[in-house]
This record gives C-alpha cells, structure tokens and sequence, in this order.
C-alpha cells in the first residue's frame, strides 16, 4: 500500500503536477488524521470498556461487603434493647431505694464490659478509593457511598466510642468498687472453674448491696446513649438497604 502511494507522488512529481500533487498530498495527510482518529477512538472505547468492567466487579464487592455489614450490624441491634432494658431496671432500683444488704442486686457483667460494637467490611471500598471515587460513574450512587462510609460509620463510631468510654471510665470502675462478687457457679473455688461451668461465657455478676444516688446520672447517660445509637444503627440499616437498591439499578443497567 505504501509502495502504491508512492508510486502515485512520483508520477506526479515527474509529470510537472504539482497542483495535483498539493490535493493527493493533503488527502493523504486527511486519510492519516482519520486513521488517528479511529485508533484513539478504539482506545478510547476499550478503555471505557475496562472502566466499566472493573466498575461492575467493584460493585459487586461492595453489595456484598455491605451486606456482611448489615448481618454485623443487625448482632448489634439486637444487643441494644437488653442494655437498655437492664440500665433502665437498675436505674430504677437505685431510685426507688430498693437495693440493701439483705436484699441485693445482681448485675451482669457484660453490663459493663460489653458493648455494641460495628465492624463493617471495607476492603471493597478501600478497593474504590485505590481506584479514584469516580470510577463510580452514577452521581447519586456515588455520592451515597462516600457518605455512607465517610459521615454514617464515622457518626456510629463516635456514639460507640462515647458509650465504650463511660462504661470502661465510670461504670466499670464503680461496680468493681462497691459491689460484691457472686457466680452462676456457687461452689468454683477458681476461675477456671468459673469459666468451663459458664461454658466459656464467663457470666459472672456483679452484686450491688446498697442504693446509691451516684449511679444515677452515669446510668441516665449510658441510657441516653443507648438510645442514640440505636437510632444511628437503624438509620445505618436503611442506608445500607439504599445503597444496594442503587447498586442492584447500576448493575442491571451494565
């Protein structure tokens, strides 16, 4: 083919047809422009193919990442109506004056040194901002996934972490003050004992022997807390409920 052109710039030149010449020359250099053109559009496609394969897989990890989030989030859901509920009851002894030595108040343990804690998966998210957001291609989706991951987790974080803290700083420290000891297993002599008789639950007690008005305000906040993240936690839900809507739409419409 290049032979043939060249054949044809000879012949003109030799035959003194220089206008002609300055035609074929510009068609030539027309007919490189065009095939340019057609290479970068092919490029340009594959590439946006690439994109959108890769934006697909993505969001597949991530229906499923959220997913896991949701069933570790519905755990802790779960836990929070008991929490509530037991600090609302010793709230309740404890202002009524019904708590004394002959007529003490057994508290669990895990009142104190658990808590509803979320781990949501991240390594599908951590995969798109490796990527760059936008290779999330819907606006609105993916204005819904930096928020969710960004302001909703940071938001349950923080309530978590406030709860966490009064009960390892305020709560825990007076119960293991001024409270006595007692277990399901009335005759463990060690913790081994304790552990293997509680099938490794450890559900030991606490034993508060008299009302004190102390308690009152630390379990009024830990209530209060409690209810926060309850309502963060079901907001949480219905984001994460959102999103796959969003992201079944994305991938249906791919």
């Amino acid at each position: 083919m290049i032979k043939f052109f060249r054949k044809i710039r000879q012949k003109l030149l030799l035959g003194n047809k220089f206008s002609k010449y300055l035609i074929y020359a510009a068609g030539e250099i027309l007919l490189v422009m065009i095939g340019i053109l057609l290479a970068l559009q092919v490029n340009n496609w594959n590439e946006q193919r690439k994109a959108g394969e890769k934006e697909l897989k993505l969001l597949i990890e991530l229906k499923d990442d959220l997913l896991e989030t949701k069933n570790d989030l519905l755990t802790d859901i779960a836990k929070i109506p008991e929490l509530r509920d037991s600090t609302n009851a010793l709230f309740k002894a404890v202002l009524a004056d019904r708590i004394s030595n002959t007529d003490p108040y057994k508290i669990p343990k895990r009142f104190a040194t658990e808590t509803a804690i979320l781990f949501p998966k991240l390594s599908a998210y951590e995969a798109i901002r490796s990527e760059g957001i936008t290779i999330i291609s819907n606006t609105k989706l993916r204005k819904e996934i930096t928020d969710f991951y960004q302001l909703h987790l940071e938001r349950v974080a923080w309530s978590e972490a406030l709860l966490e803290e009064h009960d390892n700083k305020v709560i825990r420290p007076y119960l293991e003050t001024n409270t006595g000891y007692t277990s399901t297993c009335e005759d463990c002599m060690d913790l081994y004992e304790v552990i293997e008789s509680n099938d490794g639950t450890a559900s030991h007690y606490y034993l508060l022997s008299r009302s004190d008005d102390q308690l009152l305000h630390p379990l009024q906040y830990k209530f209060r807390g409690l209810r926060a993240l309850n309502r963060r936690y079901s907001a949480l839900s219905d984001t994460i409920d959102d999103i796959i809507v969003l992201i079944d739409q994305e991938i249906n419409s791919q």
